[in-house]
């Protein structure tokens, strides 16, 4: 039997009504065969996928059925099998490969190489920590760096009106000073990092950089919108460090603004073993758009000899339909990529951060990696993501991607 569990893994939900009628479809079906034409599964999957290949066949011209579907529970139903008459089987079989093949090209033609990287820098250690690191990856990527630094002026109270031209003028004047103090800091700290990546043999990689006046998040997201950059680096203090609630919300505020996967480097985060990346965990909630960030996530480890976990964290001990979407997340895996090893896991626990973390710790991780899905306000004022309580608290690296 031939599988199709990777051509859609995902759940949708369909009614007694859809059941039945596929019930009635068989009864027809059935009716009107002959003996010598005996039916045949074809495949056998989920619901949805068994549901989808059957309506692709039908558009061929190819009668079929479904057998063993939950007539309750439609989107749940496991084992589903297409059945179709023998003397179609060939070409079933063909547009089953025509199907795999197409979504095959179209999931590799969206994993694309990063070709530029983004780095917003403050001029702090933080800063620097991620600027020597994204030249260190633009070194194996051969890709190229933008230094992006946004400064902010702020509004001066207006007093009377009969003052107005004057505070224009010292407006004017106040802000070009800032812009001048500002560029004349970002070329000093632009200098410092092409000396250093000079005496470290990555004087090849090409290093620009652009000053912007603004919002910081907003400034970023309309740099990346020109840049194209594949990836944003971002510096932030690390775990049991003081700090302000502005780092971490400015990773975030990154993440609402643009959908470009965001690394997130904690201050004391050591290059070097950035640059030896060997164990990523992937956190993964079953949403749908992990498939999108799965094939971005592969784009940005094809430089290096990982192994992925993949991990879903729970309260309650994993179901079967756990266990099959787990099971679909591997199988996507391996059919965009045959060269990166993955390893798939269930934790339980009442905590996620520190379950996590001791996931991490246990299996040496190196890099977290997680889907962060976009939210309400109130759902993020009363119940943070994981994403925001890991930027505030891991010690590791973060590599987020927006949903």
């Amino acid at each position: 039997m031939l599988s199709i569990t990777a051509l859609l893994a995902c759940s949708c939900y369909f009614s007694y009504i859809s059941g039945s009628l596929n019930y009635l479809s068989e009864h027809n079906f059935l009716k009107h065969k002959t003996m010598e034409d005996r039916l045949i599964t074809i495949a056998t999957d989920h619901y949805t996928a068994a549901e989808i290949l059957k309506a692709k066949l039908e558009d061929a011209g190819i009668e079929c059925v479904l057998k063993h579907v939950n007539l309750i529970q439609g989107a749940v139903s496991e084992g589903v099998q297409v059945q179709i008459k023998e003397s179609d089987v060939e070409r079933a079989l063909r547009i089953i490969n025509e199907m795999k093949t197409a979504q095959e090209q179209k999931e590799m033609k969206d994993i694309k190489q990063i070709r530029r990287i983004l780095v917003p820098v403050d001029f702090s250690d933080f800063s620097k920590n991620a600027c020597l690191y994204a030249i260190k990856l633009a070194k194996k990527y051969k890709a190229d760096v933008k230094i992006l630094h946004v400064f902010y002026a702020p509004i001066v109270d207006l007093v009377p009106i009969t003052d107005a031209y004057s505070i224009q003028v010292d407006m004017d004047i106040n802000l070009r000073e800032m812009e001048d103090q500002a560029k004349r800091n970002l070329v000093e700290f632009v200098n410092e990092i092409r000396d250093i990546a000079a005496k470290q043999d990555y004087s090849d990689v090409k290093i620009s950089y652009t000053l912007r006046e603004g919002i910081v998040e907003d400034e970023i997201a309309s740099t990346a919108k020109a840049f194209k950059p594949g990836i944003i680096v971002l510096g932030t203090r690390g775990k049991g460090e003081k700090q302000s609630d502005i780092i971490g919300s400015v990773v975030y505020r990154v993440l609402d603004k643009t959908k470009i996967p965001v690394l997130a480097i904690p201050g004391k985060t050591s290059l070097d073993s950035l640059i030896d990346v060997k164990n990523i965990v992937y956190a993964t909630d079953f949403d749908d758009s992990d498939y999108v960030a799965i094939r971005k996530l592969i784009a940005i480890v094809t430089a290096f000899d990982v192994k992925i976990h993949v991990v879903h964290i729970s309260k309650s001990p994993e179901d079967k339909w756990d266990t099959v979407r787990m099971d679909a997340l591997k199988d996507y895996f391996r059919q965009i990529t045959k060269n990166v090893k993955v390893e798939t896991s269930f934790i339980k626990g009442d905590n996620p951060v520190a379950n996590l973390e001791a996931y991490c710790e246990m299996n040496k991780i190196d890099v977290i990696a997680l889907n962060n899905r976009k939210r309400g306000l109130l759902q993020r004022m009363f119940k943070p993501g994981l994403a925001k309580k890991l930027i505030h608290s891991s010690s590791l690296p973060l590599l987020l991607f927006r949903a």
